[in-house]
C-alpha cells in the first residue's frame, strides 16, 4: 500500500542514516506504537514511522486527524521531537511562508491555509527574519545538494545562502568538498560583496562632496594646538613653539564648513587632554570609534607618568565606510620623535593608503603635504 505524505507532513526534513534506520529496527522489535495521524487521505505526521514500517514489514495503524490548525499540530509535534538547529527551523520557516502563499502547494491539496508573513512564519520557529531570508533565497536559487546540505544541518543556512549566489553546478561541487570548503567560499563572497559596497559608498561620498558649492572633506587629519596649564620643561613650552588655543576655541572652530556629512576624522591627542579631545570630537559632530598608539620610543616628561606616547584618535560622522582590509595596520607604530609637534609621515601615508583618491584636509597644518589640501597658521596655504 502506498500513501502520499501531506503538503504540511513535508515542511520537516525525513530521517535519514543511521536515525532512520534505528527508528525500522525499533519498530521491527516494537511495532508501531503511536498511529499514523491522516487528512484528507494523505499522511500527515507519521512519515518516519510509515517508511520504517514498510522497510520491515510491520502493519502500522492510522487514526484521522480530528483537531483545527493542521499546520500548528505538525509544528508543534516535530519541534518536540526533533532537535532542529536554527538553520533548519529557518528552512522550514521558508517553506511555511511559500506554501502559505501557494508557491509550493500541491495544487491537488485543498490546504485552505491563510496568508502567512515572514515574521509570523519566524515567530513560529523561533528563528529571525533575516534566518528565513537566507533559508529562502536557499530555496529559490540553491542547487538540491545544497538546499539538502542545510536541511540536513550539515552547512549553516547563512553560509548557504551566500554560495547560492554561484552556478548550481559550483554549488554541487562545493558540497561534494564538505562543510570547510562550503564556508570558506562563503567567506569569499561575503568579503567581495563587501568591499564592492565599500567602494560603491566611497564613490558616493566623493561624488557628493565634490558636488557642493562649497569643497566639502570626507578625510580629515587634525593636530589641535592644545593649551596645557603647566610647560614640563620650559625649553619645549609649547607657546614657545606655537600659539596654542583653549578648549573652547577649538570646540568652536566652523569645522562642520569643511566636512562632508560623511566623513572620517584622525585627530591627535596627549594623554593628558584626553577628555577635552573627546569632547572636541562631539564638538565638531564626529562620534568616536577608536584609536592608534604612536610610541616615541624616547620617555618624556609627567606628572604621574612619563610620557612616551601619543594617540592618534579615529571618529567618525554618518555613514563613512571602514578601510580596506589590507589597508588596516597595526594599532601601535614605534617611530622615535622628531622635532616638537611633528608626527611621523607614517600616520599621513596611513591615511591615504586607507582612503586613496578620496579628498582629504589636514587641520592645524604646520608645513604643508603634498597631496593635501591644508589649513593653518603655520601651513604654505594659510
Amino acid at each position: 500500500m502506498t500513501l502520499r505524505f501531506h503538503p504540511l507532513a513535508n515542511l520537516f526534513p525525513l530521517l535519514e542514516g543511521s536515525e532512520f534506520e534505528a527508528l525500522a529496527e525499533d519498530i521491527r522489535q516494537n511495532g508501531v506504537r503511536e498511529p499514523i495521524v491522516m487528512l484528507d487521505g494523505q499522511i500527515l505526521d507519521g512519515r518516519n514511522r510509515w517508511r520504517a514500517s514498510q522497510r520491515v514489514g510491520v502493519q502500522a495503524p492510522t487514526v484521522e486527524y480530528v483537531g483545527g490548525d493542521a499546520m500548528a499540530f505538525v509544528i508543534s509535534l516535530n519541534l518536540h521531537r526533533r532537535h532542529l538547529n536554527e538553520s533548519q527551523r529557518g528552512m522550514v520557516a521558508s517553506k511555511i511562508e511559500n506554501l502559505a502563499h501557494g508557491q509550493r502547494a500541491d495544487r491537488d491539496a485543498n490546504l485552505h491555509l491563510s496568508p502567512v508573513t515572514r515574521i509570523q512564519a519566524a515567530d513560529m520557529l523561533n528563528v529571525g527574519t533575516r534566518t528565513v531570508a537566507a533559508a529562502c533565497k536557499v530555496h529559490n536559487k540553491g542547487a538540491p545538494e545544497l538546499v539538502q546540505a542545510v536541511t540536513a544541518g550539515v552547512v549553516s543556512v547563512s553560509a548557504a545562502a551566500d554560495v547560492a549566489e554561484l552556478p548550481k553546478p559550483q554549488q554541487a561541487e562545493l558540497v561534494a568538498r564538505g562543510e570547510r570548503e562550503i564556508l570558506q567560499a562563503a567567506k569569499e563572497i561575503r568579503a567581495s560583496k563587501a568591499e564592492k559596497r565599500r567602494e560603491e559608498r566611497l564613490e558616493q561620498i566623493i561624488t557628493h562632496a565634490s558636488a557642493l558649492p562649497d569643497k566639502r572633506y570626507p578625510v580629515i587629519y587634525a593636530d589641535p594646538p592644545w593649551r596645557y596649564e603647566h610647560a614640563p620643561s620650559e625649553s619645549r613650552a609649547i607657546e614657545n613653539q606655537y600659539p596654542t588655543m583653549t578648549h573652547e576655541e577649538i570646540c568652536n572652530l566652523p569645522i562642520a564648513d569643511l566636512v562632508a556629512d560623511d566623513a572620517i576624522l584622525f585627530m591627535w591627542a596627549t594623554s593628558p587632554k584626553l577628555a577635552e579631545a573627546m569632547a572636541v570630537l562631539a564638538a565638531w559632530g564626529f562620534t568616536y570609534r577608536t584609536c592608534a598608539i604612536w610610541d616615541k620610543e624616547k620617555i618624556g616628561m609627567g606628572y604621574y607618568f612619563r610620557q612616551q606616547h601619543e594617540l592618534l584618535l579615529l571618529a567618525t560622522r554618518g555613514s563613512m565606510p571602514a578601510p580596506a582590509v589590507e589597508a588596516r595596520d597595526s594599532s601601535v607604530y614605534r617611530e622615535v620623535r622628531g622635532p616638537h609637534s611633528a608626527k611621523p609621515e607614517y600616520f599621513s601615508d596611513l591615511i591615504c593608503r586607507m582612503y586613496p583618491g578620496v579628498p582629504r584636509i589636514e587641520l592645524f597644518n604646520r608645513g604643508g603635504r603634498e597631496g593635501w589640501d591644508v589649513w593653518g597658521n603655520q601651513s604654505a596655504a594659510a
